[in-house]
């Protein structure tokens, strides 16, 4: 399915993509489509910069792959502001990418200090999503 495709068929829907990098965006829409994943955050300073939009719940949004083509539709369910230094291990497990929270901390300061916006007092929002449909 083509984007323009897939944004006709969910119109009002925004564009991601879980991940900054085409392996680790295979990686993490594997764990989608495991169901390993049903969490992500998206940090504050992204959305204030413009780089990502606030998730909405009850909204649809398209995932898209490495190749930059649509991987997956999601659906927001619930959305918890937070920090860095506050996430919990539940909801970083929810995540699906770590088995604890230490490992999620390390793993996404990584990512942040890549971003070039990493602070323990980051403020974040967690998402919990439901895949809606797969284009595999």
């Amino acid at each position: 399915m083509t984007l323009d495709e897939a944004m006709a068929r969910y119109p009002g829907a925004e564009t991601f993509s879980f991940g900054d990098t085409p392996d680790l965006i295979a990686e993490l829409t594997a764990r989608v489509r495991s169901g390993a994943k049903r969490a992500t955050c998206t940090a504050v300073a992204d959305i204030e910069a413009g780089r990502e939009t606030a998730p909405v719940p009850g909204r649809r949004d398209i995932a898209l792959g490495p190749d930059g083509q649509p991987a997956l539709v999601i659906e927001t369910k619930e959305l918890v502001e937070t920090t860095f230094a506050t996430m919990t291990e539940a909801m970083a497990l929810a995540e699906g990418e770590d088995d604890s929270l230490e490992s999620w901390r390390r793993g996404h300061r990584r990512y942040y200090e890549r971003q070039g916006i990493f602070a323990e007092d980051m403020s974040l929002i967690w998402e919990r999503f439901e895949v809606v449909e797969d284009f595999a």
